[in-house]
């Protein structure tokens, strides 16, 4: 239980950092939106959408074998090697950025995209500037992770945050235009990367050059050439496909909706997963180096639990809420985007027990089974997008994010039965996932009753007062997650625990007396 309360610590740290960035990304994105235009925003989203691929090529498999190997020493009590594998695998990354760097400027000069013929200078060296500082911010959260030090990525997210929502803010007043719009997207990952190095400093350890012995540099050196591949086939098919062929056979605006698809979808999932997904990876890795493949199996199945219960409320309540909150957000010029979103949602939270089984995979050195499911992957990817974008347009590019997400599933599970005898809790997930279709109809039943735009408040009430005390008369939660539920609402005082007394009737007699 002790172990509980430090990752639950961990997961709220980075929940409430996370929260306060999403709530101001979105606010930051709205109003670029509703600034720029369906076509304009397009064309913003799709410089985004680069800066983003080209930052994972940057670090490709750098902050996840640091996070990895970092927190597998300091578990085998060896905090030395730790900073050794942070400095080489910090040294490993500025040379990658370099040469991508150097590769995206050939390209640029060679390709001489269309979105920006009028402004190619200054958004290439834009570009350049975003990729770099957000990329070598990104490898230092990873070995902040690796060290289990959360504190320093809460920081700086939540103060570049709000110096950027001050800086969209003027330039929405004067009605800015995009590329002025993609410059204070570069300085925002200035400031970030600037405000996290301080805080680093503060909170963490520092790290220098050292030896690595020969054993472990072998594992990391392999898992470096796995992961690198990995990531890389992960980049091609996390929407590349599709946003690469709607901006080449669709329009502008087919890409901007596509954006606002992703960017909905993605801050549902980080708003109520991210703790759970920025702090798994180490502590399973942690707990691999104390225990081995055993203790990391047993996570795997209480993290697989956590992810499809959240991922059902991702789902019902995007179904509930999407088309109002878009109206009320958008406007009515992005009311074709709901469909889009409303897909988007369902399907990332569907799947979201995916995270966990990549977390196992990592931990356990299954890096060669995650390179075959991206390769396989990336096959249905490309196949599907090639045959239904250019046909159909923004509906063949969710045709083709879905299915090739459902194959990446389909396969992931395939693998994990091999790798280990511990499988999924597939008869409590079937019974969930019961619980939840009935809360989603009752919810849109409601939201169909009430003739007001923000009808869907009640729609969300109403899925949540169903779902959650369902979720204990079916035994969903183990004993142990009663336990942790009820020392977290002790803490809210007598609300809480009026909550848990009512939530304990239907849980069962086994957790009535927490210790």
């Amino acid at each position: 239980m002790k172990q509980r309360m430090a990752v639950l610590r961990s997961v709220t740290l980075v929940s409430a950092a996370t929260y306060v960035e999403y709530a101001l990304g979105l606010v930051v994105s709205i109003w670029i939106a509703r600034t720029l235009g369906p076509a304009d925003f397009g064309r913003y989203a799709f410089t985004v959408w680069l800066c983003s691929w080209l930052m994972t090529c940057s670090n490709h498999a750098l902050t996840t074998s640091s996070t990895k190997f970092i927190a597998e020493a300091d578990g085998a009590g060896r905090p030395d090697i730790a900073s050794h594998i942070a400095h080489r695998l910090s040294r490993y990354q500025h040379l990658s950025s370099f040469i991508v760097v150097l590769l995206f400027v050939a390209g640029t000069l060679v390709i001489r995209p269309v979105e920006w013929r009028q402004s190619l200078l200054p958004v290439t060296l834009l570009v350049i500037v975003a990729v770099v500082a957000k990329a070598n911010y990104a490898m230092l959260v990873a070995i902040e992770k690796g060290q289990e030090s959360f504190e320093p990525v809460s920081i700086a997210t939540v103060l570049s945050g709000v110096i950027g929502v001050g800086l969209i803010g003027a330039a929405t007043a004067v009605h800015a235009g995009m590329v002025t719009f993609f410059a204070l997207f570069a300085v925002a990952c200035l400031m970030l990367n600037l405000i996290n190095r301080l805080a680093f400093h503060r909170y963490c350890r520092p790290f220098s050059a050292g030896p690595i012995p020969e054993d472990i540099r072998k594992r990391l050196s392999r898992h470096l050439r796995l992961t690198a591949a990995l990531v890389l086939l992960i980049s091609l098919k996390s929407s590349t496909i599709e946003v690469f062929l709607l901006n080449t056979y669709a329009t502008s605006t087919a890409v901007g909706f596509f954006a606002i698809a992703a960017t909905l979808t993605r801050g549902a999932v980080e708003l109520l997963s991210v703790g759970l997904t920025t702090t798994l990876l180490p502590y399973m890795a942690k707990s691999f180096g104390k225990n081995g493949t055993g203790q990391a199996a047993r996570l795997l199945t209480e993290a697989t639990r956590f992810y499809w219960a959240t991922g059902l409320v991702i789902a019902g309540l995007g179904l509930v809420t999407t088309p109002e909150i878009v109206r009320l957000m958008y406007g009515n010029r992005y009311v074709d985007a709901i469909p889009v979103i409303e897909t988007t949602l369902v399907l990332a939270g569907l799947l979201l027990i995916g995270n966990s089984i990549a977390a196992f995979q990592i931990v356990v050195d299954r890096q060669d089974d995650r390179v075959r499911i991206s390769v396989l992957a990336l096959i249905v990817n490309a196949v599907l997008g090639v045959a239904l974008v250019p046909f159909f347009g923004l509906a063949g590019a969710v045709l083709t994010y879905a299915g090739t997400r459902f194959a990446e599933l389909g396969l992931a599970i395939f693998y994990l039965r091999r790798a280990t005898s511990g499988g999924l809790p597939i008869a409590q997930m079937a019974r969930l996932f019961g619980i939840a279709t009935a809360a989603t109809a009752s919810a849109w039943l409601c939201v169909a009753m009430i003739p007001s735009r923000f009808g869907f408040l009640a729609g969300g009430m109403v899925f949540l007062a169903i779902f959650v005390p369902a979720s204990f008369l079916v035994r969903y939660w183990s004993d142990d997650d009663y336990r942790l539920m009820t020392m977290i609402t002790d803490r809210l005082g007598p609300p809480g625990r009026t909550l848990m007394r009512g939530l304990s009737i239907l849980h069962g007699p086994a957790a009535k007396a927490p210790s």
